[in-house]
């Protein structure tokens, strides 16, 4: 007869295991410490989740923001925000993100506006500054790869 000790330990601990991303942040003290990111992200297990370029459009496809740089921002982090629920994953899951902008003199605004959506240890990630986006009434555009624990359950659509 099998004991069911093993399943019972594997039920007990599941919800713990998926309120824990498997990401491991490293910032080795042989390169310069960070400024509003992380060095090297390690995943191990669950889901990846690789999110296509989001911009200040809301749902309609109509611009947010038109000249306004933090209205155009915090529009894009929600929409980021959005995707990431989609596949059952917030901010925490984020491992990688990489943002164009059309203005690095804009690069404060950005990162306040960051803060109040990412916290805790911040992904990889790059900020290039682009001579244009698809539109050109478009300020920036941000990608991102997330990995959700295996035992998280995605979103509903």
């Amino acid at each position: 007869m099998k004991s069911a000790l093993p399943a019972l330990l594997w039920l007990l601990a599941a919800p713990a295991l998926a309120a824990t991303p498997p990401l491991q942040h490293i910032n080795p003290p042989t390169l310069a410490a960070p400024h509003g990111y992380t060095h090297v992200v390690a995943a191990e297990g669950g889901r990846m989740l690789f999110i296509a370029g989001q911009v200040p459009l809301d749902k309609d496809g109509k611009l947010v923001g038109a000249g306004d740089y933090a209205a155009q921002v915090r529009q894009t982090f929600e929409n980021l925000k959005a995707a990431l629920a989609a596949g059952g994953a917030d901010f925490s899951n984020v491992v990688d993100m990489t943002t164009y902008v059309t203005d690095m003199a804009q690069i404060d605004t950005y990162r306040k506006i960051r803060n109040q959506y990412m916290s805790g240890p911040l992904p990889a990630a790059s900020l290039v500054e682009v001579k244009g986006l698809f539109r050109g009434d478009v300020m920036l555009e941000i990608s991102a790869i997330a990995v959700v624990p295996a035992l998280q359950a995605p979103a509903k659509p």
